[in-house]
């Protein structure tokens, strides 16, 4: 091989390498800019820059606490904490522990990045799939934090009847499939443009799947949906009669009919 390409390769490994290394004091910032992908988040933190998004000052989880009776000293489990928002405003609610699983490994790396930064002390970020995670898990939770995670599913139903299984209380931000609503916006009606609908029985209960294809967008680094190629959405009437086959009881609903990315719901819930 010629001297000159040797030489290159070498600069390029030297350049790459340097950028691995910090060359100021540590700060908030940098550690927010160590991160190799960009924040969806509004962090908490004087000064810093990082996303928009107000999820550690989300209004959903105000109204969520009022209508499960707050979670103070709870045991909490939270599927899909995204950034780690929801799981501060859970801390700061008094849960007496939050387990949070993630599958999307930029948003686990974000979310021990929230951790230490935000001293975090009564919650654990764990690395992984939240339907095998529950499949294993042996012991219950107070809470089940299910936000922005039911409609990347590819059996959503399943998951429900997992949480059933494992939590007394319960409160979920979907997206749901609204075939009205989805029709006349072309952007939302792309990734149903397939069509594919599938009748499925899950957990004893029967209802429709709405194949919901992600196309190009994991190759993508902001990618944060499901770790498959395609998920299923359910009809809200579907969610709500799957909750009550599995035994939930005070269903509470605030739609938000007008999201840019489809129609969805806040949802609290309680077993008996």
């Amino acid at each position: 091989m010629p001297l000159s390409p040797i030489l290159s390769r070498l600069e390029a490994l030297r350049s790459g390498s340097a950028n691995r290394f910090a060359t100021a004091a540590p700060s908030p910032q940098a550690t927010i800019d160590a991160v190799p992908s960009a924040w969806a988040s509004r962090l908490p933190i004087a000064g810093v820059r990082a996303g928009e998004a107000e999820l550690f000052a989300d209004p959903r989880v105000e109204w969520a606490l009022g209508n499960l009776g707050g979670v103070e000293g709870a045991e909490c489990v939270e599927l899909g904490p995204l950034e780690g928002g929801h799981t501060y405003m859970l801390e700061r609610g008094g849960a007496s522990s939050v387990t949070a699983i993630e599958a999307n490994n930029n948003a686990y790396l974000k979310c021990l990045v929230v951790k230490e930064l935000l001293a975090m002390d009564r919650c654990s970020f764990l690395y992984g799939d939240v339907v095998s995670y529950l499949e294993q898990r042996e012991t219950d939770f107070d809470v089940c934090w299910c936000a922005g995670i039911l409609y990347h599913m590819v059996d959503p139903v399943r998951l429900l009847e997992l949480i059933s299984g494992r939590a007394s209380r319960l409160y979920i931000w979907t997206h749901y499939y609204d075939e009205s609503v989805i029709a006349a916006d072309p952007a939302k009606q792309r990734p149903f443009a397939k069509g594919i609908t599938t009748v499925a029985r899950s957990g004893g209960f029967d209802h429709t799947l709405h194949r919901h294809d992600y196309g190009r967008a994991p190759g993508l680094r902001q990618f944060w949906g499901g770790n498959q190629p395609f998920s299923n959405w359910l009809e809200l009437d579907a969610i709500l009669g799957a909750l009550e086959h599995l035994g939930w009881k005070s269903i509470e609903t605030s739609i938000e009919a007008e999201n840019p990315h489809g129609p969805a719901v806040n949802l609290t819930a309680v077993r008996a």
